[in-house]
């Protein structure tokens, strides 16, 4: 009988872990974290990170519908405003939301015609194709997770898969966070997840402007102190903004 598959081995040396491997920890870790109280921005931070360490991915943003339908970021790669506002725009991530299937974006450059806004933007900022799937419960689409790669190379289909299995993972845990009253239904309480995301970017906010720094490394501060204290990044970032912690002596680079 063959010995249980233990990774830790790939710790201890300098070795890369094989994507397989990498994708394999990342299901495992977020299967765990939904048996406890888990920080559901941290869990999806984590998956999107998962994402583009196995495909040919350079960013990634996760999209949650709210009340009115419209998509609002819940994490990304990157906090800089330029990705997020443009994985707010009209295109994959919406079209996958509204249909509730995969969408493939070979060329960034020959998609003008039907995401004009988009695509300009995205091409500016250095990416050449995109993809996006649809988060699904049951047959419910409630959101979207965008995955943009700056290579040539179009992203395939096995990027596409890889992205759904995260994707299905993340809207797994979304509802796992959400759902508290019996009965309730999901799409009633979205708004809960999304109050979260809104709380973070107010940290951020707060972080960037005392520290004179970018929103992305307001952001990677928040992160380090969370996992830090081993306490949720939503506690911490609403201890910054009702001012009960001060993360200028950790802010430093």
């Amino acid at each position: 009988m063959a010995p249980p598959f233990d990774d830790r081995q790939h710790d201890r040396s300098s070795e890369p872990l094989p994507d397989s491997i990498q994708l394999l920890r990342s299901l495992v870790r977020a299967v765990d974290s939904l048996a406890s109280d888990f920080d559901v921005v941290e869990l999806c931070q984590q998956l999107l990170e998962a994402c583009t360490d196995v495909t040919d991915a350079s960013d990634a943003g996760l999209l949650l519908a709210d009340q009115r339908g419209e998509l609002q970021v819940l994490a990304s790669t990157n906090e800089s405003s330029r990705l997020l506002g443009l994985l707010q725009r009209e295109g994959p991530g919406l079209d996958a939301y509204r249909s509730s299937t995969a969408v493939s974006v070979p060329d960034l450059r020959a998609a003008g015609e039907l995401w004009p806004e988009f695509a300009h933007t995205a091409s500016a900022a250095g990416y050449r194709c995109a993809c996006a799937v649809p988060l699904r419960l049951h047959r419910d689409s409630i959101g979207a997770l965008t995955i943009l790669a700056d290579s040539a190379a179009p992203l395939g289909q096995l990027d596409l898969r890889i992205g759904q299995i995260l994707a299905d993972i993340a809207a797994v845990a979304i509802a796992h966070h959400v759902l508290r009253a019996q009965g309730t239904t999901i799409q009633a309480q979205l708004p809960t997840a999304l109050n979260t995301r809104v709380t973070i970017e107010q940290a951020k906010g707060v972080l960037a402007e005392r520290g004179d720094r970018d929103m992305d490394r307001a952001f990677q501060i928040m992160r380090d102190y969370a996992r830090a204290t081993g306490r949720r990044l939503t506690d911490i970032a609403g201890d910054i903004v009702e001012g009960r912690i001060d993360l200028r002596a950790d802010a430093a680079d």
